[in-house]
C-alpha cells in the first residue's frame, strides 16, 4: 500500500486525467464528455484484471476522480483522492479483484 500510490495510481492520474483531459479537448469539449470519457476509458483500462467488478468500480471511481479533476484541474488532489479510495479499496478486502500478484502461479 505504500508503493500503490506512487506506482500505480500517479501515472493513472497523469494518463487519465491530465494527458486526457488536456489531448482530447477538441473531442471532449465539455466538461461532461470529458468526465465520461476519462471515466470509461480508465474503467476499460481494468479489463486486464479479468472480472466485472473491477471494470464496474473503476468507472465508478474514474466518474468521481474525473469529476474533481475536472472541477479543480488539480493532479496532486485527483492522485490523493485516488490513493485513499484504492488503499480503502485493499483495506475492505476488494483488492481481490484489482490485484493479481507477483508470484508464479501454478494451475
Amino acid at each position: 500500500m505504500m508503493l500503490y500510490p506512487a506506482l500505480s495510481v500517479w501515472p493513472q492520474e497523469v494518463l487519465y486525467r491530465s494527458f486526457l483531459f488536456s489531448r482530447y479537448q477538441e473531442i471532449l469539449s465539455t466538461p461532461a464528455t470529458r468526465i465520461v470519457g476519462s471515466a470509461v476509458a480508465f474503467g476499460f483500462a481494468h479489463i486486464i484484471f479479468q472480472n466485472w467488478i473491477a471494470v464496474i468500480l473503476t468507472t465508478m471511481g474514474g466518474f468521481l476522480f474525473a469529476s474533481g479533476y475536472e472541477r479543480h484541474r488539480s493532479l496532486r488532489l485527483s492522485w490523493l483522492e485516488h490513493s485513499l479510495y484504492g488503499c480503502l479499496i485493499f483495506t475492505i478486502g476488494l483488492g481481490q479483484f484489482f490485484y493479481t500478484g507477483t508470484a508464479w502461479r501454478h494451475h
